[in-house]
């Protein structure tokens, strides 16, 4: 075909609505990834982990746990002043569906009293454990109920590459990846963290802090408010796998 027919060619394919050239074409939009941590803070692991995160530049979300903070009350500001979104993980790490709208309440407000000004309106339930109390008492708190999507169970697997594998075979764009710096050693899985950033990235994955638990950097973050007294010892439950409740088909949220 002479070079005159292959113009004509061209110009009747972009009249009939053919696609335009490659170089054209609108920039593929980059794919989400949450890592988010429960059961902080915790100071024999945090230290590592944030110097994983901090030297891979990326923001992770923490879901702490009252009574862990009152300890160590400068882990909140320690956590924010990295770039570190914060959420509330009750404050005894009890199963709220054991409890009633008030002992929940009660709960969530102790932590977030500890928590504020720096933490989010964002509430992560112990084991995933949700019912239609805790709903409801989550949003009478003005909070949102985040859960997650990807779970390595990574407190009852502390093996890097088990972790790493599991979270690389089942990541999607958006995903909510639960790992856990308090609970015990956790040297596992800041392994995995620190191997697992990179890979995801050569997959096209981005790193994002969960939106309802962001609170927006302003300088150096002063005057938290002072703690209220502790939670009420809750009624004994039964021991509950970390895992009940806990899949994208019980109420995930996903951001």
């Amino acid at each position: 075909m002479g070079t005159g027919l292959l113009i004509v060619a061209g110009v009747c394919a972009l009249a009939m609505g053919a696609a335009p050239p490659a170089s054209g074409a609108r920039e593929q939009k980059p794919k989400i990834v949450y890592l988010t941590f429960d059961d902080g803070p915790n100071g024999a692991n945090d230290p590592r982990l944030l110097r994983v995160l901090r030297g891979q530049q990326v923001q992770a979300t923490f879901f702490l746990l009252g009574q862990s903070v009152a300890a160590d009350p400068g882990s909140v500001q320690r956590l924010y002043m990295r770039g570190h979104a914060i959420g509330n993980h009750s404050y005894t790490h009890t199963d709220m569906t054991h409890l009633s709208a008030d002992g929940i309440a009660h709960e969530i407000a102790a932590t977030q009293r500890l928590l504020s000004p720096l933490g989010g309106k964002c509430f992560r339930p112990p084991y995933g454990a949700v019912n239609a109390t805790v709903s409801g008492a989550v949003a009478a708190q003005g909070m949102k109920m985040v859960m997650w999507s990807v779970d390595p169970e990574d407190w009852a697997h502390q093996d890097t590459g088990y972790i790493v594998n599991h979270v690389l075979t089942h990541v999607r764009d958006r995903s909510v990846v639960l790992m856990h710096d308090g609970g015990g050693n956790r040297a596992a899985t800041v392994s995995a963290v620190k191997a697992l950033i990179p890979q995801l990235r050569a997959r096209g994955y981005e790193f994002r802090t969960v939106p309802s638990c962001r609170v927006p950097l302003r300088g150096k973050a002063t005057g938290l408010a002072a703690p209220l007294a502790p939670a009420p010892t809750p009624t004994p439950t039964p021991t509950v796998s970390p895992t009940t409740s806990a899949s994208p088909s019980a109420g995930v949220v996903v951001p």
